[in-house]
Parts: structure tokens; sequence; C-alpha cells
């Protein structure tokens, strides 16, 4: 009794079996799928906006549709108008980016930009679980919920992010915090979630992402995303054919 007191005192949780039985490797495919991962024909919108003491006219809200399947996924832009008909392509590991007026698409990057703090990486479907190692840290409450803490490891330098600590519920198996770190451990942004979408799966309905809050480490930037307009659909394999974005 008095070791279980001292662990909620400083936050953690000493569950060490539950631990164990928890394996990092599922938790993290779980929580892909919240995020649009290894899930086959889904659609839904994404809606962006930018806050903080250093938000410009250059940094305007965005609205993208997303066409998801597997290890592929699709993000058209929609607005602002001088953006609209942009479309980013992730095949496996593999992204390009077209707008109109370009001849050929072009290979980018998951970790470049997209709008205020999102990575372009950010608004694909999460396929954590093919991009990153994990181990297991600890186990911490977060706002009185018990959550299993990994540290994932890029093993590609294709991912968004060389390291992340990730907080994921151990009731829900859904992500609720993340740190997003450089390689020496230099922690650059952070990330809340929610999940008030359901999608079918399965015959039965599981949660669905529907807002992703990132932060600045050094600023009071942040950038929101909302999902919304989920819908589980067929998508053609040719919407995921770099050829067919020429």
């Amino acid at each position: 009794m008095k070791r279980l007191i001292t662990c909620l005192a400083i936050g953690m949780v000493c569950l060490p079996a539950m631990a164990a039985d928890l394996d990092p490797v599922t938790l993290l495919k779980k929580t892909d799928q919240a995020r649009g991962g290894g899930l086959p024909g889904l659609t839904w919108e994404i809606r962006s906006q930018n806050s903080g003491s250093l938000v410009n006219d250059d940094d305007p809200p965005m609205r993208l549709q997303v066409k998801a399947s597997d290890n592929a996924s699709m993000a058209e832009t929609l607005e602002p108008l001088r953006s609209k008909g942009a479309r980013i392509l992730q095949v496996d590991r593999n992204m390009w980016i077209t707008k109109p007026g370009l001849k050929k698409p072009v290979p980018i990057s998951p970790r470049q930009r997209l709008t205020g703090q999102a990575a372009i990486g950010d608004i694909a479907a999460t396929n954590y679980v093919r991009d990153y190692t994990p181990t297991f840290l600890r186990e911490e409450l977060i706002e009185g919920e018990r959550c299993i803490v990994l540290d994932l490891a890029a093993n590609t330098r294709q991912a968004t992010y060389d390291k992340v600590t990730y907080w994921i519920s151990a009731s829900r198996q859904l992500a609720v915090k993340a740190e997003f770190q450089s390689l020496s451990g230099k922690k650059l942004k952070s990330a809340v979630f929610e999940y008030r979408n359901r999608v079918d799966h399965g015959g039965k309905p599981i949660p669905f992402v529907s807002r992703m809050v990132i932060a600045d480490a050094l600023t009071d930037a942040k950038t929101t995303l909302e999902y919304s307009h989920v819908v589980v659909k067929p998508v053609a394999a040719s919407e995921f054919d770099p050829g067919n974005l020429e």
C-alpha cells in the first residue's frame, strides 16, 4: 500500500505485470488505426488553424481531403484558394507533391513544413508501427488516466520525426499525447489528441481522431487539426498511383 501511494504521488503507476502484458508493437498498431493507418478504404477532411503571437498571413487556415487505404494516402488541398488542387501522395515510405502548373510530381520528405507547426507527415495516414521501433519506458497518469509511455526511435530517415515519446491510454489503447524530438533528444514539438469520431472496422465501431493540437516547444505557436466527414468507402488503387499525379 505504501509503495502504491508513493508511486501515485509522483504521477506514476506501479503495475509492472500490466505493462509486460501490453506489447508495444500491438499498441502502436491500435493507435495507428485511430489515425488512419492500416485501415482499408477511408476518407476524411482536415481543417487546420494556426495560433500564437507569430501567426501571419502566410499561414492561412487550410482544408484538405484525405483518402487512405492500407499503407497509402492522398491529401488534396481544398482551401485556401491559392493552394487549391495541390496533392500530396504517400505510398509506403515515399511521398510526392504536385500542384497545378507542375509538369511532374516532386519527391518530398514528410518532415517538410505544411502549415504552422504541422509537418506534411502529420496529415498523412499514420504508420508508426512501420516507421518506429518502440520501447517501453514507464507507466504514468495523464489527467487521471493510466497511460503506457513508449519511446519510439525512427528506423528510417523517411519518418516524420527522429524520436517520439508516446503516451497511450492503457484502457482505450489510443494515443493521448506525444513529444517529438530530434536525434539528440531535443524537444521540438508536442501534441495532444482527441477521438470523437467513429468508423466501422470489422463490423464494429472504433474511435477515430477528431482533433490534434501541435505546439512548438519554444514559442506559443500552435496548429490545431480538426478531423471531420470521416467515411468508410472503397478507394480505387489508381488514386495512389504516382503516374496519375502528372
